[in-house]
C-alpha cells in the first residue's frame, strides 16, 4: 500500500458538522481537514516518539483524534454563539415590526392612504416605497416619520 493509498484510507478529509436547533437541522459547517491540518500541525518534521510505531498510522490516529476534539470544542462554542445570535435576531424582528407599525400609523394602512399621501407631496409611489424600505433597513430611529418624508423625500436622515 502506498502512502497515497494509506492517506485515502485514513478517514474523510472533509468533516460536516450538522447544526440543529430544537432537534431540527438548520445548517452545516464543513471543514476540510486536509487544508486545516497544516495550520494545526506546524511540526511536520517531528518523528514518531518510538521506533516500533508505524509513522503513517500514528499520524492518522493523531489527526483523527485531534480533529474530533477540535470539532467538539467548535460545536460547543457554535451552539452558544448561535443561541446568543438567535436572541439578537428575535429582537431585530421585533424592532423591524415596530418600525413597520410606526410607518402604518404615520402613513396609513391602505394603498389608498399611500396614493393620497403621494399625491399631496407631488412625488411618485416609487419614491415613497424607496423611502419606506430605506427607513426599515436603516438602524437609526426617526422621531417623526411623516415630517421626514415631506422634508427629505427619499432619504430618511
Amino acid at each position: 500500500m502506498t502512502q497515497a493509498d494509506i492517506k485515502k484510507d485514513s478517514g474523510p478529509s472533509e468533516v460536516r458538522l450538522v447544526v440543529e436547533v430544537d432537534g431540527n437541522p438548520v445548517g452545516f459547517l464543513n471543514l476540510d481537514i486536509d487544508r486545516l491540518w497544516p495550520l494545526i500541525n506546524h511540526r511536520t518534521h517531528d518523528t514518531v516518539p518510538v521506533e516500533w510505531m508505524d509513522a503513517l498510522k500514528f499520524d492518522s490516529v493523531m489527526r483523527a483524534s485531534i480533529a474530533k476534539r477540535l470539532l467538539s470544542r467548535i460545536e460547543g462554542r457554535l451552539y452558544q454563539t448561535l443561541g446568543d445570535e438567535m436572541v439578537k435576531a428575535e429582537l431585530e424582528i421585533e424592532s423591524f415590526i415596530m418600525k413597520a407599525e410606526a410607518a402604518a400609523q404615520a402613513f396609513g394602512t391602505t394603498s389608498g392612504d399611500i396614493e393620497k399621501l403621494v399625491a399631496e407631496t407631488g412625488r411618485t409611489p416609487n419614491e415613497f416605497y424607496t423611502f419606506f424600505w430605506q427607513y426599515l433597513l436603516d438602524d437609526r430611529e426617526v422621531s417623526d416619520l411623516k415630517k421626514e418624508w415631506k422634508a427629505n423625500g427619499t432619504q430618511p436622515r
